[in-house]
């Protein structure tokens, strides 16, 4: 009985979470994963106005690109491939409008 007793409450704590890491740090730890996106958003965000950027801008938004592909390739593997991919489109963008501003 008292061992039924304990497994039923050690089922009902794990189950409710009492034994869960606080809200917190679970939302810090979501937030320190989660930080990459908003440089992602940023750094993708430029290809609109890919035109206007200078040689400078371009070179900065590229070594970005260069900086997140690291951070992107630690994701699992879905994410990883879907926004390894983008920032690959993002990144040729960048790049050809670094090139088309040498050739002028």
């Amino acid at each position: 009985m008292k061992k039924s007793v304990l497994g039923l409450f050690i089922l009902v704590s794990v189950l409710s979470g009492f034994f869960a890491k606080p809200a917190s740090i679970l939302n810090c730890a979501y937030a320190a994963d989660e930080s990459w996106k908003s440089d992602f958003e940023k750094v993708c965000g430029q290809t609109d106005n890919a035109a206007d950027l200078s040689v400078e801008e371009l070179k900065k938004s590229l070594e970005k690109c260069d900086a997140l592909k690291t951070r992107i390739e630690a994701l699992e593997p879905t994410p990883r491939k879907i926004y390894l991919k983008r920032l690959q489109m993002c990144r040729n963008l960048l790049q050809f409008m670094l090139e088309s501003r040498g050739k002028k």
